[in-house]
């Protein structure tokens, strides 16, 4: 079948499935909240789709030669620089410098103006597919990079569609260079083409929506004011037994009510923004950190020793001594009291750690504030069998 379909009707399918791509993608950035390089993909799409018109209209005879062919070569280089910027920029690495992208296309279109090569139909095709094959080569390495750190499923699926379509290109300029393309070919090419851009566009879809939902789980998890855990976040996270040489840290800001009466609530969320980012600094990446409520934070830590646990605890008391907060050019001295459950050998039930160590913020509290209260929790008993 697709030997009997001539080279302008191809085209006319091909220029379809840009357009149709890039209407996608624009509705997709409509409703995206990471839009980052879509529109330059929509962009890319019908600069592509505009030179593959004026290509199926010079296939037609109905423009001269020297507009038609001029015309969609420039339109494919600007086209593949601009989706290779879209990908890179939708896949947040690095920002386009676009002065440089840009100077290989400017001159590559300016040495066609003085040699006139694009009027030869394999010269033009190509220059075109040199360009495709590294704009989609550098786009899929771009994605692959981006699931290193964003480990998106649809990630790898849209940098196979780019290797795919960029490997086609790479096949057909084989062909070219050793004079054996012939418009069937191109016609196989550009199908292939036309099942990546629909590929492309929904890859991009679906990244947006996967993107989405994994922000969900993070506004779900994540304390709005502080940026660590909260609650429901740590539930997910605390073991229900607590190991052995483990430990959890209850810690309350101390006359925490007092600044927001007299300082107001903005100098109130200053200091929790700060005590948060106090905390972070200190720990462990292995420790868990969530606020638990209004001004009380809990650090669950594993594997420490007794005199680690206790190093911990009081390193944080007098981490939070040392901030030095300033609102409205008005000091606010803040100091936190912490209670401290360690469990020593065996295990113990996580409630039974949590009640402890809250019980121990409190002795903290009770002994005059900003000190740490340490309670070494009793091995759990265990059943044992009438003899």
């Amino acid at each position: 079948m697709l030997s009997r379909l001539d080279l302008p009707t191809v085209l006319l399918f091909y220029n379809t499935s840009l357009l149709a791509g890039a209407f996608a993608i624009i509705h997709v950035r409509r409703n995206s909240w990471r839009p980052d390089g879509l529109m330059a993909l929509a962009a890319a799409y019908l600069m592509l789709a505009a030179g593959a018109a004026l290509a199926w209209n010079g296939e037609e005879a109905a423009l001269p030669p020297a507009v038609w062919t001029h015309g969609s070569l420039l339109l494919g280089l600007v086209g593949y620089a601009v989706f290779f910027a879209g990908i890179r920029a939708m896949s947040g690495h690095r920002s386009v410098r676009w002065g440089r992208l840009m100077t290989p296309v400017l001159l590559c279109f300016l040495a066609g103006l003085i040699t006139g090569f694009p009027l030869d139909n394999l010269s033009r095709a190509g220059a075109f597919h040199v360009a495709a094959v590294l704009s989609l080569a550098g786009s899929a390495h771009e994605m692959l990079r981006n699931h290193r750190l964003e480990a998106l499923p649809s990630s790898r699926l849209l940098a196979a569609l780019l290797a795919l379509s960029g490997g086609v290109y790479a096949l057909r300029l084989v062909f070219i260079l050793n004079g054996t393309a012939g418009s069937a070919g191109f016609s196989l090419a550009f199908f292939v083409q036309m099942f990546c851009h629909f590929g492309v566009a929904l890859m991009v879809a679906t990244i947006s929506k996967e993107r989405a939902e994994v922000r969900l789980a993070q506004l779900a998890d994540t304390d709005p004011l502080t940026g660590v855990g909260n609650r429901r976040w740590l539930g997910t996270r605390l073991p229900k037994q607590l190991r052995g040489h483990s430990a959890v840290l209850q810690l309350d800001l101390d006359r925490f009510k007092q600044i927001n009466d007299r300082h107001g609530h903005a100098a109130g969320d200053a200091v929790l923004v700060a005590f948060a980012n106090c905390l972070k600094a200190q720990l462990r990446e292995s420790d868990l950190l969530a606020r638990t409520g209004g001004e009380e934070f809990l650090v669950y830590t594993p594997n420490v020793t007794e005199a680690v646990a206790r190093m911990i605890a009081e390193r944080l008391r007098a981490s939070v001594e040392q901030l030095r907060i300033v609102e409205d050019g008005t000091p606010l001295p803040v100091t936190t009291s912490i209670g401290v459950a360690w469990v020593a050998d065996g295990s113990s039930p996580t409630p039974d750690c949590l009640a402890r160590a809250d019980a121990m913020l409190y002795e903290a509290k009770r002994e005059g504030r900003n000190r740490v209260a340490f309670s070494t929790m009793p091995p759990q008993a265990t059943d044992t069998a009438a003899s």
